[in-house]
């Protein structure tokens, strides 16, 4: 038996100082990717010619998972019920850990989200507690079997409540088929269930009984692409598994594959001993020649030399894939590190300025001038943690003084938060600048970034950013995207290390408006991205009146959770048109604030609180609001009324 042999990695990213902690299923051990999956079917397979134990464990059970005491929990398989129709499923056996939960029973569902359509409860208090080890294997056969009436796929599995802190689950601590690992929980008194997959097997095995069922029946599991987009002559790696779900074993069967309009391809596979539910893994490479989205049909058949018994499950169609002659040109962001000590900064800044003239691609380049190593009063909150929690730049490729070179004056902060010369290469420029800047552009990507910044009141900004795929429905997979939005500022007259007199500065950084929390406000806020791409429409409010909003740009990037930028873009703060009226709220409203309470005068929809750095803190359509427990402090309030908006500042002493 052939299995599929997954490599992964994890990436661990700690903020210490976050205030969010999630729970989430754990392991005991770790999975040891290097064990083949030995496990064995049940004899009950090779004895009746219509009972089917549907599977995917080892028999041993050698892990557990568990999340918190009190909590909900569900593990189960789904099982594609169109070629078991008029069959039944008459019991579930399943692997516990170290407890069995209370309240629990064995379910049959066709929506998770749903009430099961089948409850079989057993007795969880006599099922004794071994004062070593794991419980063990427990079947539960269901009073009234249940008749599989549809094609429509099932989830059998088991629902209790964890009692005891060290786990319910049993896994078999191999590899996981995908879909054998599928698991949910809730906390008491949620209505969502999270959902997770396992780095192990399930123990479960569910019985399906009938006198029709399949005895030959191969079906393709599972299949994906070595990438998404490809160009005009690149092979295409395809790979996957497929599945015996009939009651004898296969010992020859044939595969078949058709990309787009070109002829199929198939291959003859002998000389193996597939027996029921146990898989096999297949790859070939073929070579995409037209443009668009692809189509990709995969068919397995003749198990034995034999037609299928059910063939309506022994094909599928792949188009999670496509080719395009050309990307898409990515921006990138240029990070000059700028102080008012460093004797070598006016040196950097012409380096960086002939590599950005020379390049063919200045279009394409964002430039950002970042005071927060020097501690002058350009320095903002979210760059306050960067050196502690990177090694390296963050925007790519940021560019500072060589400290090893002629140019001297780097420094950085260490464990103490004390900023020290640094002693590493951790922000680097030279005369090859120019070289590493034109290969970082080469780079393409498959998806655009778009984004707006209106004013539309004095001192609120609407914001809206799009990203969209390069083929309708097939976003590029990125690992972890956060979403990040920077307002900058040009035409700042300041200092500069090595100039006499003033300086204009172009790109300073005045504030991060996304982050959840603003101490890391670089990193910017987890998204989600679905096929079609993401839409975000927001507002923001102006917290300091001596910004120039006609000087002012936006920068929205996309960091992955290694902390890379994967693309990013800029606009422009538009103001509004000239001889265009601003519709304004001001004298419609009265604001008061005084023991604890703000009380707006006036009708209005909706008002949201913001602090002085413009994060929400409240929103509300009442016109007395409790603020007792709002820090001390400088707040905005933002009054809305139709499209109309209105921003008014108080005070809580």
């Amino acid at each position: 038996m052939k299995t599929k042999l997954l490599l992964s990695f994890c990436v661990v990213f700690l903020l210490s100082l976050s205030s969010h902690a999630y729970a989430q299923f754990k392991v005991k051990k770790e999975v040891d990717s290097s064990i083949r999956n030995t496990r064995k079917v049940s004899k009950a397979n090779a004895n009746n010619a219509n009972k089917l134990v549907y599977t995917f464990c080892s028999d041993e059970i050698n892990n557990a998972a568990r999340v918190d005491q009190d909590v909900e929990l569900r593990a189960y398989l789904r099982i594609p019920a169109k070629q078991w129709k008029g069959c039944k499923i008459t019991c579930v056996e399943f692997g516990f850990a170290y407890e069995v939960g209370k309240d629990s029973y064995m379910f049959v569902s066709k929506d998770l989200n749903a009430d099961p359509l089948v409850k079989q409860y057993y007795q969880c208090d006599t099922i004794a507690i071994p004062d070593e080890g794991y419980i063990g294997w427990k079947n539960v056969p269901f009073d009234e079997p249940y008749l599989i009436d549809s094609d429509d796929d099932l989830y059998v599995g088991v629902y209790t409540i964890q009692q005891d802190p060290w786990g319910t689950f049993g896994l078999d601590n191999l590899t996981p088929i995908p879909g054998a690992n599928l698991v949910s929980y809730r906390r008491p008194g949620k209505a969502e269930w999270v959902y997770q997959e396992l780095p192990s097997n399930l123990s479960i095995k569910v019985i399906i009984e009938g006198e029709n069922i399949p005895q030959t029946h191969m079906r393709i599991y599972s299949h994906s692409s070595d990438k998404m987009y490809y160009k005009i002559g690149e092979s295409v790696a395809i790979n996957g598994t497929i599945i015996n779900e009939g009651i004898k074993p296969v010992e020859s069967f044939d595969i078949s594959y058709q990309l787009n309009n070109n002829e199929s391809v198939t291959t003859h596979v002998s000389d193996v001993a597939i027996q029921p539910m146990e898989i096999y893994d297949f790859n070939f490479d073929t070579t995409v020649s037209k443009e668009g989205r692809g189509n990709l049909i995969l068919t397995v058949s003749n198990p034995n030399g034999e037609p299928d018994d059910f063939q309506g499950s022994t094909s599928v169609t792949y188009d999670k894939f496509a080719c395009m002659a050309k990307g898409i040109q990515k921006n990138v962001l240029v990070e000059e590190i700028v102080g008012t000590d460093d004797e070598g900064a006016v040196t950097a800044a012409e380096i960086i300025k002939e590599a950005i003239d020379n390049s063919d691609k200045k279009d394409n380049i964002i430039w950002v001038q970042n005071h927060v190593l020097a501690d002058d009063e350009y320095t903002i909150e979210g760059y306050s943690n960067y050196s502690m929690l990177y090694a390296s730049a963050i925007f790519t490729p940021a560019v500072n003084l060589n400290h090893k070179e002629a140019i001297s004056g780097t420094f950085m902060l260490n464990e103490e938060n004390e900023k020290v010369p640094a002693t590493s290469e951790l922000f680097l420029i030279d005369n090859d600048f120019g070289k590493h800047l034109n290969s970082i552009l080469e780079d393409e990507v498959f998806y655009s970034l778009n984004a707006e910044c209106d004013v539309i009141d004095d001192d609120v900004l609407k914001i809206k950013v799009a990203l969209k795929p390069a083929i309708e429905g097939l976003f590029p997979s990125i690992f972890g995207p956060n979403l990040a939005m920077l307002l900058t500022e040009d035409n700042i007259v300041g200092r500069q290390a090595g100039v006499d007199g003033d300086y204009v500065h172009n790109g300073i950084p005045r504030t991060f408006i996304n982050s959840e929390d603003p101490r890391f406000g670089m990193v910017g806020n987890k998204i989600e991205i679905s096929d079609n791409g993401y839409t975000l429409e927001t507002k923001y409010i102006i917290p300091d009146k001596s910004w120039k909003l006609e000087n002012m740009n936006l920068i929205c990037y996309i960091m992955d959770a290694r902390m890379v930028i994967d693309n990013v873009v800029s606009c422009p703060v538009k103001a509004n048109p000239d001889g265009l009226k601003k519709e304004t709220v001001e004298n419609d409203f009265a604001i008061n604030c005084k023991d604890g309470t703000l009380l707006i005068d006036g009708d209005f929809d909706q008002a949201r609180i913001l602090s002085i750095s413009g994060q929400t803190v409240m929103e509300t359509n009442n016109a007395n609001i409790n603020v007792s427990k709002l820090n001390k402090g400088i707040y905005c309030i933002l009054i809305q009324k139709g499209n109309r908006f209105v921003s008014k500042k108080f005070i809580i002493q």
